[in-house]
């Protein structure tokens, strides 16, 4: 009955517009006009406040939050080659996306073992699928920066490594929008640029193996079982 009641809550929150856990206004106008410096020392401020903030744990979109709060923080690290700190907010990205994909599979599971209706375990079967593709972007970015970590952005893995970090950045701009302090993928975007995805996994895995370099830099924090701001990646 509790998954039944936070699945309906779920359902009505979606219907009005989020509430930002934090107001990243003012980060994310730094971001915008290139002020990297300054952009970064912002979102790492809301990324503690994030963490201490009381959250509804049962809404996607606070996860949807965390990611970009974290993407924004990789980018600004990319820019200035910290390669470390990359890989740190990278590993945020990739728990907080997986925690989504998890709710979505547990929310789904609990509504088709309740019989609940069908119009409604449609919506979580979307949002399942959703958070699946939105999880396998958001891993794909973590193995460039695996890469810029192990090269430490240098040599022809380096500068491969930089190129397709630019390029999957030119394309998510086009897929991902920040609405009401949060991520939002827009999958018909998404599908638009699955040509350019595919070929730069393609031209990734042709840098390196990335097998090897997950098993070899294994993500900080939980990737099952987590909640937003639980992740180390501050």
């Amino acid at each position: 009955m509790r998954i039944i009641l936070a699945l309906l809550l779920c359902l009505m929150l979606s219907a009005y517009a989020y509430a930002a856990v934090v107001d990243a206004s003012t980060a994310e106008a730094a971001f915008l006009g290139g002020d990297f410096p300054a952009a970064r020392e912002a979102f790492a401020a809301l990324v503690e406040q994030f963490r201490t903030a009381s959250k509804d744990s049962n809404d996607f979109r606070v996860y949807r939050e965390a990611a970009y709060l974290y993407d924004r923080l990789a980018d600004c690290c990319f820019t200035q080659r910290d390669w470390e700190a990359l890989k740190l907010y990278a590993d945020g990205l990739v728990v907080v996306s997986v925690s989504e994909r998890n709710l979505a599979d547990e929310q789904l599971s609990g509504a088709l073992m309740s019989g609940i209706a069908y119009a409604t375990a449609s919506y979580l079967s979307e949002r399942l699928d959703e958070s699946v593709r939105f999880s396998s972007l958001m891993q794909l970015k973590r193995s460039i920066c695996l890469v810029l970590v192990d090269s430490h952005g240098e040599g022809e893995q380096g500068q491969g490594a930089i190129t397709l970090y630019q390029r999957l950045a030119a394309a998510m701009r086009g897929i991902l929008a920040v609405e009401d302090g949060a991520y939002e993928l827009d999958i018909n975007a998404l599908d638009a640029n699955l040509d350019e995805m595919e070929s730069i996994l393609t031209a990734l895995e042709e840098l390196s193996n990335i097998d090897v370099l997950w098993e070899k830099y294994p993500p900080q924090g939980r990737t099952t079982d987590e909640t937003p701001g639980d992740s180390p990646a501050t």
